[in-house]
């Protein structure tokens, strides 16, 4: 509504309708009209036939002139806004359900009437009052200059007048008028100085002509008589002040002139609304006989014009600090939620030899509410090789969502460094965000990689993919995601594992670095993938990736982007192993297998599963079945022979013979089916029992 009364505003005082009633009339009836969502508008003034067409103007929605007689209840009356129900309108096809009768304000016989279908608010019945003042000032403004041309005789008057509408159609600003009107007023009128005050406070504030090195400022006397200046009583009064050569010399301050040289002085109120006086103009003349009243009247006219131009003024300068205190608080805002944000999220990242880990975080563009995007990375291995990196985004931009991502991240670290995989840490979070009945859900992705290893395990609540580029070349990690954090109390988030090749990067990220509100991500996802597949596999710092990919993102932001972006060297291609003691119980074959295709997916050598499973079954159960006590297993893989050994240590010496079985047996072929398989098998006897071997070989492509 501010925004219509501004225009408004801007309607009433352009210069082309400035001593013209009906352009006037038709600009304001439009944008009062539109200023508080009225059906039609209708502008009634009387006055003085020798300014307006058979002494009244009748005006409905800005458009067409009615020679009618205002009905009564169109009659203007004091007090603001008066609403009317079923009001006859001359000029509407039928009678209005809802109507503001507005009058013009003191001194300008006329009425502004907003109609219509629904009721008015009380801000809108009090924004008409202001309307219907502001027209009738600009009434009151264009009448007075109407009156001003039809005394083109008198030259000086006309020509004050003149000069004064001028400078105030441009002068937008308090400031602007006290510094240009006292030095045409000097000029136009050849006195001897002149100063415009204004009304700041318990003070008088303004400018002289000619100009001192200081603004004028001298005390407002409101009650002390005795102590009046001449500025204090016009203003106390509301009355010119006409000062002789004879009372002069007992006031000190005259627009800081010396009183000896003035010989009349004249202190106009300049009184606006409500006759509220908003300052004074001044005029010194060094020697003149006491001012006629043709004089009063010529700047008791040039008092209501300036009255008119300070009250637009000072209505725009309350609207253009509001608005810039408005801006400053919005900085602030977006500052505190900019520091807030940083608060939130980790201060400092693990480090580990061979992994360099970058975060960004970028807050949208439009707004300063903060989000609830995060990412982490917390070292969780008991050997110091893993790390966990993560990344997530709570619903919602606000205060609550910043916090609710604060306890999430929290649970996500607790959690992981607990030593629980990404399964468990998502599930238990995510029953945590179920309790915690937020009314809020969040995304994340939370990846361990072993970085003796190069194995990934990857677990989703939701969120985007891990983007990997390795020896393999680009990939968008196939992850099977469970529902995000805070929907489902038994969710379950299953993990999947990759195995880094060689030197690699892995990015995780928000839907910020790569949405466009309303037109998705397929834009913003190709950028991102071919600037990871440029830039990706050249000997860099992750720190520089990161700064790279946020500087290619192709939209502005209008979400808050998180980015991580861990660069891995590669995991030792040497010697891997792992062991599993096995109990003296058949059934821990089908545990040995399961611990069997846990390890080849982890080395990246699923390519051997079904040949080590049928290897690694067989020599098991001869050790369980044939030998009292459990067996030790022991998997090996050399990386630079690409060569898999399977060995069984159990506690007999005996030496196990292959045999011929009938073909009709159950059993017996179990070291015939090791020798058809593997590459290599063997016996090693030792004084405390024996290990049985086996080599796979990994075909090379």
């Amino acid at each position: 509504m501010l925004d219509g009364l501004h225009r408004h505003l801007r309607a009433v005082t352009r210069p082309d309708v400035a001593g013209d009633v009906p352009a006037l009339l038709r600009s304001a009836g439009r944008a009062a009209r539109a200023a508080v969502g009225a059906d039609h508008s209708v502008v009634c003034v009387q006055g003085d036939p020798a300014h307006l067409p058979r002494g009244r103007l009748y005006l409905v929605d800005g458009e067409g002139f009615l020679d009618v007689d205002v009905p009564p209840r169109l009659a203007a009356r004091a007090g603001g806004a008066l609403a009317e129900r079923d009001l006859d309108v001359p000029g509407l096809a039928s009678p209005a359900p809802h109507a503001l009768v507005v009058p013009l304000g003191d001194g300008t016989p006329g009425t502004l009437v907003l109609t219509r279908a629904t009721a008015f608010s009380a801000d809108e019945e009090e924004a008409a009052g202001v309307l219907g003042l502001s027209l009738g000032l600009a009434v009151q403004s264009a009448l007075l200059t109407v009156s001003e041309r039809t005394a083109a005789g008198r030259a000086s008057r006309g020509a004050l007048l003149e000069r004064v509408t001028g400078l105030l159609q441009t002068s937008a600003t308090t400031a602007e008028i006290t510094e240009r009107i006292p030095p045409a007023v000097v000029e136009v009128l050849d006195c001897l100085s002149s100063s415009l005050y204004v009304v700041d406070g318990d003070e008088l504030v303004g400018q002289a002509h000619p100009p001192l090195p200081e603004p004028v400022r001298t005390r407002l006397q409101r009650v002390d008589r005795a102590a009046d200046t001449p500025m204090s009583e016009a203003v106390r009064t509301g009355r010119p002040v006409v000062l002789t050569s004879a009372e002069i010399p007992r006031y000190r301050d005259l627009a800081g002139l010396d009183p000896e040289r003035i010989g009349v002085a004249l202190v106009v109120p300049l009184a606006g609304r409500d006759e509220l006086v908003l300052g004074t103009l001044t005029v010194n003349w060094a020697e003149r006989s006491p001012l006629e009243h043709t004089d009063l009247d010529l700047f008791a006219a040039v008092a209501a014009q300036l009255a008119v131009a300070l009250e637009r003024a000072q209505l725009l300068d309350a609207e253009r600090s509001s608005r810039a205190a408005l801006s400053r608080s919005h900085e602030a805002l977006g500052r505190l939620a900019r520091d807030l944000q940083r608060g939130l999220l980790p201060q400092r990242l693990p480090h580990r030899a061979g992994l360099d880990v970058a975060t960004r975080y970028a807050p949208a563009l439009a707004g300063s509410e903060i989000g609830g995007d995060w990412y982490d990375a917390v070292g969780d291995g008991s050997d110091g090789s893993d790390v966990a990196l993560i990344i997530g985004d709570v619903q919602g931009h606000s205060t609550r969502a910043a916090g609710l991502m604060g306890q999430v991240r929290t649970a996500v670290r607790a959690y992981v460094s607990e030593g629980h995989d990404p399964s468990a840490a998502l599930e238990r979070t995510n029953r945590l965000l179920v309790d915690l009945d937020a009314g809020r859900f969040a995304t994340c992705c939370l990846v361990r990689l072993d970085t003796a290893t190069g194995v990934l395990t990857v677990a989703s609540a939701g969120h985007n993919a891990p983007l990997v580029v390795d020896d393999a070349g680009f990939r968008e990690l196939a992850v099977d995601p469970g529902p995000p954090l805070g929907v489902d109390h038994g969710a379950v988030y299953p993990a999947t594992r990759y195995r880094l090749l060689g030197r690699s990067v892995l990015v995780l990220h928000t839907d910020g670095v790569v949405e466009v509100l309303g037109e998705g991500s397929d834009e913003g996802e190709r950028a991102l993938h071919d600037t990871l597949r440029t830039v990706a596999g050249r000997a860099t710092t992750a720190d520089e990736l990161a700064t790279t990919v946020m500087a290619a993102i192709p939209h502005e932001l209008t979400d808050d982007a998180a980015l991580l972006v861990a660069t891995f060297a590669g995991a030792d291609v040497g010697r891997l192993d792992a062991s599993l003691w096995l109990p003296p119980d058949i059934r821990a074959v089908s545990t040995a297998r399961e611990f069997l295709r846990d390890r080849l997916t982890a080395w990246s050598t699923d390519e051997l599963l079904d040949e080590a499973e049928l290897v690694l079954s067989e020599l098991v159960t001869n050790a369980l079945v044939h030998t009292d006590g459990g067996a030790g297993l022991a998997l090996r893989f050399d990386g630079a022979d690409r060569r898999l050994r399977i060995a069984v240590e159990d506690s007999s010496t005996r030496s196990p013979h292959g045999r011929d079985a009938p073909p009709d047996a159950l059993g017996g072929r179990g070291l015939s089916i090791v020798d058809a398989v593997a590459d290599a098998w063997g016996v090693d006897v030792g004084q405390a029992g024996k290990t049985v071997w086996a080599d796979l070989a990994v075909e090379s492509d």
